[in-house]
């Protein structure tokens, strides 16, 4: 099976003795409540999701990742995994000192050591991340909402306070045995954002014609007003597996982190951590996390191509779209006919349609995905 990245999958939980002896002392302690971000952070952190990172950067570390997209020991890193807190506790925290962390309602979910607390550039972060400084930029008003200083260092987590989110809430080491036992020897994953539309399921299949699996991994978290909500991605899947894949060739699972909307380096990151669940190969479409018109169609693929090699295989993939000469769902590189024959999956259009409560063509959405999805409670994020 595929090592991790880094060669190694880390593992930062602690066991109930342990972490009781770390409860004992944790009032003592300057502390830090999280968010639901963070605490996913510290759950990715913990679970080897983000390996061979061992907790939040450092200055160094922070530095390289940001300008060089590298860690500082060279590995390829492209996004910042941060832990922000106010001048106030800032000037709490001494390097070397233990800190303690907080879920949201207030439980002890683990402790860091801090190596280092520091502020940053945030228009030169916002800028090397995302390529502009707007506002408009749901990525730049994240970074702009943060905290002014940064806590680097190891944590360790309590493994009886992360939180589970039901059945596909899989860990990397469960994911690889899940995989193993399966038989499966190549995994292509696939990270998605939306709902599923014949599209995206055009680009799995094609996928899956050449490898022994396929890992569809939602990401589930923070999102921008207007996208699909978790639970609708999730039952849309199922409902999709449920109808048109084999059951012994998918896999479904979650990954618990917010959107960044960083196009080309959230690409690179999505990689790298499918290479941590196992996968091999990665599907990487047009505008992968983009937003708005700020990054290009293929400019994910450029950014892979400068980095090298990260030890998973990108699959790059053009725009498909439902040709009606062609009479089904085809690509650019395929499809030899004219734009007037096309039915373009606009997401945008999609969603207005669902917004509607109606279903888009079959020849865009799978009737049965439609209907599970327009059944759900709230489909969409709220403004």
């Amino acid at each position: 099976m595929i090592h991790p990245h880094g060669n190694a999958l880390v593992d930062r939980t602690v066991d109930s003795t342990q972490s009781d002896r770390l409860r004992e002392s944790f009032e003592d302690r300057v502390t830090v409540t999280l968010d639901r971000n963070l605490l996913f952070d510290v759950h990715n952190l913990a679970r080897g999701v983000y390996s061979p990172l061992e907790g939040f950067l450092g200055r160094n570390d922070f530095l390289k990742v940001v300008n060089d997209v590298t860690l500082e020991s060279g590995v390829p890193w492209p996004l910042p995994i941060v832990l922000d807190v106010s001048t106030e506790l800032a000037d709490d925290i001494e390097p070397g000192e233990r800190i303690g962390l907080r879920r949201p309602d207030g439980t002890p979910v683990g402790v860091l050591d801090a190596d280092s607390i520091y502020r940053y550039n945030e228009a030169a972060t916002c800028e090397q991340l995302f390529g502009t400084t707007s506002d408009d930029h749901p990525g730049v008003r994240a970074i702009r909402a943060k905290e002014p200083f940064l806590v680097g260092g190891s944590i360790r987590a309590f493994a009886d306070a992360l939180p589970r989110n039901g059945s596909h809430d899989l860990t990397p080491k469960e994911t690889r045995v899940l995989f193993k036992k399966r038989g499966w020897d190549t995994i292509v994953g696939f990270q998605t954002r939306n709902a599923p539309h014949r599209a995206h399921e055009y680009l799995q299949k094609s996928a899956l014609e050449h490898v022994d699996g396929l890992f569809v991994q939602p990401k589930i978290g923070e999102k921008k007003p207007g996208d699909y909500t978790n639970e609708a991605i999730l039952r849309g899947y199922e409902s999709l597996m449920d109808h048109y894949y084999p059951a012994d060739s998918v896999a479904l699972s979650m990954f618990k982190s917010r959107m960044m909307y960083a196009g080309p380096r959230e690409a690179v990151f999505d990689s790298i951590v499918r290479k941590n669940y196992g996968c091999t190969h990665f599907i990487i479409g047009r505008d992968h996390a983009g937003v708005g018109n700020y990054y290009g169609d293929f400019e994910a693929q450029d950014l892979f191509e400068a980095v090298g090699n990260i030890g998973i295989e990108p699959l790059y993939y053009h725009y498909a779209f439902y040709c009606r000469q062609c009479d089904g769902i085809v690509s650019e590189k395929i499809c030899p006919h004219d734009g007037e024959h096309h039915l373009e999956p606009s997401g945008t259009a999609l969603r207005e349609t669902l917004a509607g409560g109606e279903s888009p063509p079959p020849e865009l959405m799978r009737p049965e995905v439609a209907e599970t999805v327009l059944g759900l409670d709230q489909l969409f994020v709220d403004e």
